[in-house]
């Protein structure tokens, strides 16, 4: 009567308590149906899906329990009909407790799911986008026991994580080296334009083509040994990073990313379940390229929707923009949120062209704001966390 598929799984000794089942409907978000999954842990569930959202849940049977059962049956969109059907045969064939899942799926496939866990006696829930579950019988709503962590939503999305840096792991020295170099930028603007412009030109931004010294014009000069940095003019002192990673974090610009992670675990830690937050997060990419990889440089998992930092300290093309908004489609989604954290203002064209993309811009409206604009980002963040993406 209707497309029904069971998968078989290994033998489990019989229990004596009832079973418990859990009816799903399958929609374009599959991290709310594993939640609901991981919620309950049932030993049976029962999914319907349309011929949309047919391998929707491919990336989820990997994560879940080799204990439960898995049912699968196809059903239309707009079919309220078939849906009822479906649900009732589910009861008619199976004993236990049942639970519907009703998040995703079309509003008539949600009505008409709800129809028959009234009419069955069964409990019906939906998880909201803030990680809380509503009872659709009363509307109470409660917080969940379980979440979702960054692993699980990015494999429901079925990406392959290839290496991050967990932001607990910041590096002190790397924070401290950070704020000279901001201090030398800001102390130094002609002086730190001079070097950059040699570094752009003549060493087409790679520093594996820095030479070992080079004194440029009114006797400005730098020196790069086993990974530190030293600049001076006419003997003076401007710059000073012995540590091995300071021409990384220099002409590289992963000063502006150090200290964009730091401000961000700094609003981490003031919650209460403090969010997970990566840094250096490295996807493998798929196509015939098996090397190419793509990189978010601040990762936050905020109530299981994630957002991608992107991290500019130096000027931003529209390209730029583009790419941050390719990420976000690629590795998140729809629910989740783009950020493009900018050392320098943004031109009035870049602004809108973020705006269009919903690309959520933190950037300081001047060149004088951006020495104390970075401090304004924990409030800033306890913002956008708040918003919903709908």
């Amino acid at each position: 009567m209707f497309n029904q598929k069971k998968v078989y799984l290994p033998n489990k000794k019989k229990r004596k308590t009832k079973m418990k089942h859990q009816i799903i409907l399958l929609g374009k978000d599959i991290t709310s149906v594993y939640h609901g999954i991981k919620e309950f842990g049932p030993d049976c569930i029962h999914l319907l899906f349309t011929e949309q959202t047919r391998s929707i849940a491919d990336p989820m049977y990997p994560l879940l329990p080799h204990t439960i059962q898995r049912y699968t049956y196809q059903t239309e969109p707009y079919n309220g009909n078939k849906v009822m059907e479906i649900c009732r045969e589910i009861h008619q064939k199976h004993r236990g407790e049942f639970t519907y899942h009703l998040s995703e799926g079309t509003k008539p496939m949600a009505l008409a799911a709800f129809l028959v866990a009234k009419e069955k006696n069964a409990n019906a829930f939906y998880l909201t986008q803030k990680g809380e579950l509503v009872w659709l019988d009363t509307f109470e709503k409660v917080p969940t026991h379980s979440s979702l962590n960054n692993d699980e939503i990015l494999r429901l999305s079925g990406n392959t994580l290839a290496d991050y840096r967990d932001i607990k792991n910041l590096n002190a020295a790397d924070i401290t080296a950070s704020l000279q170099i901001k201090w030398f930028i800001e102390t130094y603007p002609h002086e730190h334009a001079r070097v950059m412009k040699f570094f752009g030109i003549f060493c087409q931004r790679q520093s594996s083509r820095l030479p070992a010294s080079k004194q440029l014009a009114n006797d400005l000069k730098f020196k790069q040994k086993e990974g530190g940095l030293l600049i001076t003019q006419r003997g003076k002192t401007l710059l000073r990073l012995p540590q091995p990673g300071g021409v990384s974090l220099y002409f590289k610009g992963s000063w502006w990313e150090t200290l964009v992670a730091n401000q961000v675990r700094i609003w981490s830690e003031e919650k209460t379940n403090a969010p997970e937050i990566w840094q250096n997060v490295i996807f493998q990419m798929g196509g015939d390229n098996p090397q190419a990889k793509n990189e978010v440089d601040v990762l936050v998992n905020n109530k299981q929707k994630l957002i991608f930092i992107e991290c500019k300290s130096g000027q931003v093309t529209q390209n730029d923009i583009y790419k941050i908004d390719g990420v976000r489609e690629t590795y998140g989604g729809d629910i989740s949120r783009a950020v493009l954290a900018s050392y320098y203002p943004l031109d009035s064209y870049l602004q809108e062209k973020c705006k269009d993309l919903q690309i959520n811009l933190f950037a300081p409206a001047n060149v004088s704001e951006r020495i104390n604009h970075l401090h304004k980002m924990p409030a800033w963040l306890d913002t956008l966390a708040d918003e919903l993406q709908l």
